[in-house]
C-alpha cells in the first residue's frame, strides 16, 4: 500500500455522514460564545445611548404637589364671655401643585453630552462589528487546527507503517544474507521516532479538539478537509488598497475617531462661548384650601399662577475650575487624536502583514506542491533503487522521511493561507459570514 493511501484511509476514519462545514460551525458558535453573546448585550445598552442624547434636546417637564393639614390650638386667659373668640382649636387645610418646564435653547454642554452619547452609541456597532470578526477568526483557527492535527496525526501513522513495512523487509533480507542487522536498526529507530512524533500530534490534535468543542459547542468529529484541487489565489486587493480600507473602516480606527470626537466637544463647553446657558421656561402653580379656616379672608380660597420666560445662566467665577477644565479638555482631545493616529498605523501595519501571508502564502503553496512532486519522484526511485541495488535502505528511509515532512508541510501551509485570507478580511473590516461560505467551496472531504 502507498504512502498517499495509507494517509487517504486514516483521513477517512471518522464518523460517518456530511462533513461539518466552517458556516456550520461558526453558526453554533454565535448561539453560545460568551465573548459574542457579552458584545450583543452590551451593543443593546450602548444603542440606549442614541436615544439619551436625542432627549437632552427635548424639553424637561416635571409636576409636584403637596398637601399640608393644620391643627392651631390657643389657650388664653379671658374672661369666659370673650376666651371662645380668641382662643380653642382651629384645623384646616391647604394643597398646592406645580408643573414646570424647560426647553433647551443654547447650551454647549448639554450639545458635548450629547456628542458623547452618539460616540457611544456608534462605537458599541464599532465594537460588536470587531468581536463578531474576532468569532470568526477564533472558529476558523479552531476549526483548521483540527483538521490540520487530524492530516498530521494521519501522517504520522502512515510514516509509522511505512518503516514498519521497511524494517520488515530488512529483516527478511537480513535472514536470507542479503542484508546488515544496520538495516533494521534503522528502519526500526525511525519507526520508533515516528510512533513519538504521532503520540505528541494526538495529544496536540486532542487539545485541539477540546478547543473546538468548547467554542462551538459540538465535538469536532468529521470536520471537512482541504481536496487534492485546492488552488491557492493572489489577495483579491492590492496592498495599497487593503492598508486605505484598513486605516478608513478598521473597528479600532472608528472607535478611537468616535472617542477623539467626543473628547474635542468638551472644548467648547468650557470655553467662553459655552458658558452662558439659555432655556425657555415655563410653569404654573395652584393652591386651594381644604376646609377649614381661611385665615380670616386674608388669603383667597384658591390660587392660579402661570409663568413663561427665557432663563439665562452664566457662571461669573468659578475659582479658575473652568480654565483648568477646559485645559484638561484640550489635552485629552489631543490624547485622543495620537490614540486614532496609532489605531490608523496598526490598522495599516496589521492589513501589510495579512496580505503579505496570503501573497507569500500562495507562493510558498504552490512552492510546496513542487516539492511534494519531487518528494515522491525521489521516493520512487530510491525504492527502485533498492530492489536493483544501486540505492541502501537508508537512502528510501530519508527519501520517505522528506516526503511526509514535505506533505505535513503543505498541509499546514494551505491551512495558515486559508486563515491568512479571513485575517486580511478583518483587517480591512469586510469579514462575514460569507467568508466562511466561500472557503467551505476551497475545501472538501
Amino acid at each position: 500500500m502507498t504512502t498517499a493511501i495509507l494517509l487517504a484511509a486514516a483521513l477517512a476514519a471518522q464518523v460517518p455522514g456530511p462533513p461539518m462545514s466552517l458556516g456550520d460551525a461558526w453558526r453554533a458558535a454565535q448561539g453560545r460564545d460568551p465573548d459574542i453573546l457579552a458584545a450583543e448585550a452590551k451593543r443593546r445598552a450602548d444603542r440606549e445611548a442614541a436615544t439619551q442624547a436625542r432627549a437632552l434636546s427635548l424639553p424637561k417637564v416635571q409636576a409636584q404637589g403637596d398637601v399640608t393639614v393644620t391643627r392651631t390650638e390657643v389657650d388664653v386667659n379671658l374672661p369666659p364671655d370673650l376666651a371662645p373668640s380668641f382662643g380653642g382649636t382651629q384645623t384646616g387645610g391647604r394643597a398646592t401643585t406645580s408643573v414646570q418646564a424647560a426647553m433647551p435653547i443654547y447650551d454647549l454642554g448639554n450639545r458635548a453630552d450629547a456628542t458623547k452619547l452618539r460616540a457611544r452609541a456608534a462605537a458599541g456597532e464599532e465594537q460588536f462589528d470587531g468581536e463578531a470578526q474576532g468569532l470568526i477568526l477564533r472558529v476558523a483557527q479552531a476549526y483548521f487546527d483540527v483538521a490540520e492535527g487530524e492530516e498530521t496525526v494521519a501522517s504520522y501513522a502512515a510514516q509509522f507503517d511505512a518503516y514498519e513495512l521497511q524494517r520488515r523487509g530488512a529483516q527478511a533480507r537480513f535472514d536470507a544474507g542479503k542484508a546488515k542487522i544496520t538495516d533494521v536498526r534503522e528502519a526500526e529507530a525511525q519507526r520508533d521516532a515516528a510512533q513519538a512524533q504521532r503520540l505528541v500530534a494526538e495529544a496536540q490534535l486532542a487539545a485541539a479538539r477540546a478547543t473546538f468543542a468548547e467554542l462551538v459547542g459540538r465535538p469536532a468529529l468529521n470536520l471537512a478537509h482541504v481536496g487534492p484541487d485546492f488552488a491557492a489565489g493572489v489577495p483579491p486587493v492590492t496592498l495599497d488598497a487593503a492598508m486605505a480600507a484598513a486605516e478608513r473602516d478598521a473597528p479600532a480606527v472608528a472607535i478611537a475617531g468616535h472617542s477623539a470626537r467626543a473628547a474635542a466637544a468638551d472644548i467648547d463647553r468650557y470655553s467662553v462661548r459655552g458658558r452662558p446657558v439659555v432655556e425657555g421656561v415655563a410653569g404654573y402653580q395652584g393652591q386651594y384650601r381644604l376646609g377649614g379656616s381661611n385665615d380670616a379672608g386674608l388669603l383667597p380660597d384658591t390660587l392660579h399662577a402661570a409663568t413663561a420666560g427665557v432663563r439665562l445662566t452664566i457662571p461669573l467665577y468659578a475659582g479658575g475650575g473652568i480654565a483648568s477644565k477646559r485645559r484638561e479638555a484640550e489635552a485629552t482631545a489631543g490624547q485622543k487624536e495620537q490614540e486614532l493616529a496609532a489605531a490608523q498605523r496598526d490598522a495599516r501595519l496589521q492589513a501589510q502583514r495579512a496580505w503579505y501571508a496570503v501573497s507569500t502564502g500562495a507562493a510558498r503553496t504552490d512552492a510546496l506542491r513542487t516539492a511534494l512532486r519531487s518528494a515522491e519522484l525521489q521516493e520512487r526511485a530510491a525504492r527502485t533503487g533498492l530492489s536493483v541495488g544501486v540505492r541502501t535502505q537508508t537512502d528510501l528511509l530519508n527519501a520517505q522521511a522528506q516526503l511526509f515532512a514535505t506533505r505535513r508541510e503543505l498541509s499546514a501551509q494551505i491551512y495558515d493561507y486559508l486563515l491568512a485570507q479571513l485575517q486580511l478580511a478583518a483587517a480591512t473590516a469586510t469579514l462575514d459570514g460569507g467568508d466562511l461560505e466561500r472557503l467551505d467551496t476551497m475545501i472538501a472531504r
